[in-house]
């Protein structure tokens, strides 16, 4: 499989304006964490640190990873081509801009709010790694394999390099801030959530408030 570029199509002024609606990161990483919960995982840890001078957000979850195609491979194209049309049924069923949470897609939108590039990796049927990547501002995303020793059940976004005001984001309120918006999910779905802070060399385990 080569790399490969794609195209979110003619509604990218309506995705642009939902992305750049979303303010607060905080929320961001809460929405990458129900993608996880929703897709059945059993441990989600968010992993702070820094590498080759660059900030970065890890958010890796065991849960079902993302959807295949026919090919066997991750339909990357459906969750990039069809976030406007999420937005769209939800626009239209709960009002402008309510309830944007918890939606597949429209969560990825998110880290424009965190850094300047988000990475999904996941797995295929033949059990090799791929990713997507996707740049701030980009109506564009890219398709390619991933060199991995081996798979891994699940997802993983990387987001980085982050924004400036976001590089002194503790780990601890990261944990604190999930601890109190996902509480009924967190305890209802028996997930474990971890924040690792590796600047600050400390664990936390987000614990229901």
């Amino acid at each position: 499989m080569k790399a490969k570029t794609a195209d979110r199509g003619d509604d990218w002024n309506a995705i642009r304006i939902i992305a750049l609606s979303q303010s607060n990161p905080l929320k961001a990483i809460a929405e990458f964490v129900e993608n996880g919960i929703d897709a059945h995982a059993r441990t989600v840890t968010i992993t702070r640190g820094r590498e080759h001078g660059e900030h970065f957000l890890l958010i890796r979850d065991d849960g079902d990873g993302v959807p295949r195609g026919v090919n066997g491979l991750p339909d990357f194209k459906y969750v990039a081509t069809h976030i406007c049309d999420s937005i769209k049924r939800r626009l239209k069923s709960e009002g402008a801009g309510d309830g944007l949470q918890g939606q597949f897609g429209i969560g990825l939108l998110s880290f424009w709010t965190v850094g300047d590039r988000l990475t999904m990796t996941s797995t295929g049927a033949d059990e090799r790694a791929y990713q997507m990547t996707m740049n701030k501002g980009d109506p564009g995303f890219q398709l390619s394999p991933r060199r991995s020793l081996f798979s891994e059940r699940g997802t993983e976004l990387r987001i980085g390099p982050l924004l400036e005001g976001i590089r002194a984001l503790s780990g601890e309120k990261i944990q604190w801030y999930l601890a109190s918006e996902l509480r009924d999910r967190i305890r209802n779905a028996r997930v474990r959530v971890t924040v690792v802070d590796r600047l600050a060399r400390k664990q936390y385990e987000v614990e229901p408030r």
